[in-house]
């Protein structure tokens, strides 16, 4: 399946399918995987800053979403998680659950001392390479 993201999109649209295995690991109830953006996640990355990683990096966000490099959970936020995937910069994709609609897309941007901040939450256990979700799943 190939997704396509409108950056003008006034309607909510599908941007990625997330792995099985991260929903199982996090407990996420959810009926599918199927990650949607709301129009207004576009506005929220305009007026907070993001829109330019946004349209620098949005044609990859299917394959960040199915394929990312580490993911993890925000304490704070249950019913959620931080895809990571590092291209020229290192891009975070957060994903939460409203239990009505499903999975969506609820910011997207680039981390400031991406090295740094990815080594430091894989020391704290925040987040995992993508290969440690794929192992529990065989397991």
């Amino acid at each position: 399946m190939t997704i396509s993201i409108n950056i003008s999109a006034t309607k909510t649209q599908l941007v990625g399918i997330i792995p099985k295995c991260i929903i199982d690991y996090y407990s996420i109830q959810c009926s599918n995987f199927e990650v949607y953006m709301p129009p207004g996640v576009l506005k929220h990355l305009k007026k907070r800053g993001h829109w330019g990683d946004f349209e620098r990096y949005y044609h990859e966000i299917p394959r960040m979403i199915a394929e990312p490099d580490y993911a993890g959970q925000n304490p704070k936020e249950p019913n959620s998680v931080e895809l990571y995937k590092i291209l020229s910069d290192h891009v975070i994709l957060p994903i939460k659950l409203n239990i009505e609609t499903g999975l969506f897309l609820s910011s997207f941007y680039t981390l400031d001392n991406g090295v740094e901040k990815i080594q430091k939450r894989l020391r704290t256990g925040r987040i995992y390479p993508f290969s440690f979700f794929t192992n529990q799943a065989k397991s």
